[in-house]
């Protein structure tokens, strides 16, 4: 059967941009908060050169004597200061674990984090006044963050969030997965592989199941999975919680087509988590994920979302971009971008 098949109404294949771009004018999509941000797109980003250069410290060692009688007749002080010497010598040829010879390789894998931003400087298109100023911060593979935002400037939150997933790009500095530029990047290869993201207006069609929803995000992907895609659906929503392996697969085959549209508040959170990470992203960014849960069903999806982080075969890295410090303050680190 084919995938077109497991759909609820047949759907035009498209690539993964596409998808969010309809998304972002799509009458079906629910109500909330909007990305209208003017920019630049034509100025390419510098990539910023992460690895430093250690200083180094000229060393002098004195050259070793040159013994001028026969060993049987040199001084034994004289043998103990060239033996001295000629160690000291030796020790030049071999790496200086404390100059960081060694972990050479290790520093530059260092130097690339999953996620980074350096130098990033936005500014309004129109009145060109910064948004952002030289934003600088970096996300670890296996960690999640909580990024916390000023409530009171919507501009910079949108701004933030569309930088992140690649909708937009700075006109300094540079936004990296890795040591690849997000501009370096198709849309299909970005936001069809590597980010997984999770926006409160544009995350789902209402008019579409729970299982559509992520059938059509994989299928979009243009990826290979080794299972068909509605089996990997229905996995997923089970692993989330939204379809509970206690039911037996009549009930979670009926729960799976319910219409997003027709859902709760914490189980639509839980299906946007599922298709977040449809994909098996290395990074999955989620904008106000518990804007519209009781502080009970918050905790359940923030430590959904930061479980997200030990994927079945990758270390993934999780950012949550949000105006409240205590949702902020339940991922693993915070960075704080208010001051």
């Amino acid at each position: 059967m084919s995938n077109q098949e497991h759909r609820s109404e047949p759907q035009e294949r498209t690539d993964a941009v596409e998808e969010l771009d309809e998304l972002m004018t799509d009458e079906s999509a629910e109500p909330g908060m909007g990305y209208t941000i003017e920019y630049d797109d034509d100025t390419d980003a510098d990539t910023a050169d992460t690895i430093d250069t250690a200083d180094t410290t000229d060393v002098s060692v004195p050259e070793p004597a040159t013994a001028t009688t026969d060993a049987d007749h040199a001084d034994p002080d004289e043998q103990e200061a060239e033996a001295a010497a000629n160690t000291a010598a030796a020790a030049l040829d071999e790496p200086d674990e404390a100059d960081g010879t060694d972990d050479v390789d290790d520093s530059v894998f260092r130097a690339y984090p999953m996620f980074s931003m350096r130098g990033v400087t936005v500014a309004d298109a129109k009145t060109g006044e910064h948004i952002w100023n030289d934003l600088t911060m970096r996300c670890e593979a296996g960690t999640s963050y909580g990024v916390l935002v000023d409530a009171h400037n919507t501009r910079q939150h949108d701004t933030l969030v569309a930088l992140m997933a690649g909708f937009a790009h700075p006109a300094e500095g540079s936004v990296m997965t890795k040591s690849t530029p997000l501009h370096d990047l198709t849309p299909l290869e970005l936001r069809g592989h590597r980010i997984g993201v999770l926006l409160q207006q544009f995350a789902l069609r209402g008019d579409l199941s729970a299982a559509a929803n992520l059938e059509y995000a994989m299928d979009a992907s243009n990826r290979n999975y080794l299972k068909p895609i509605a089996v990997l659906a229905q996995e997923l929503l089970t692993r989330v919680g939204f379809a509970p392996s206690g039911d037996d697969n009549a009930t979670q085959a009926e729960r799976s087509r319910a219409l997003v549209r027709t859902l709760g508040a914490v189980d639509r959170a839980r299906v946007m988590v599922a298709r977040a990470i449809a994909t098996d992203p290395d990074i999955v960014l989620a904008d106000e994920p518990t804007a519209t849960l009781d502080e009970a069903d918050a905790a359940t999806i923030l430590d959904l979302l930061r479980a997200q982080v030990h994927g079945e075969s990758k270390q993934r890295t999780v950012i949550v971009v949000t105006t409240d410090p205590h949702v902020a303050g339940a991922m693993d680190e915070t960075i704080d971008l208010t001051h």
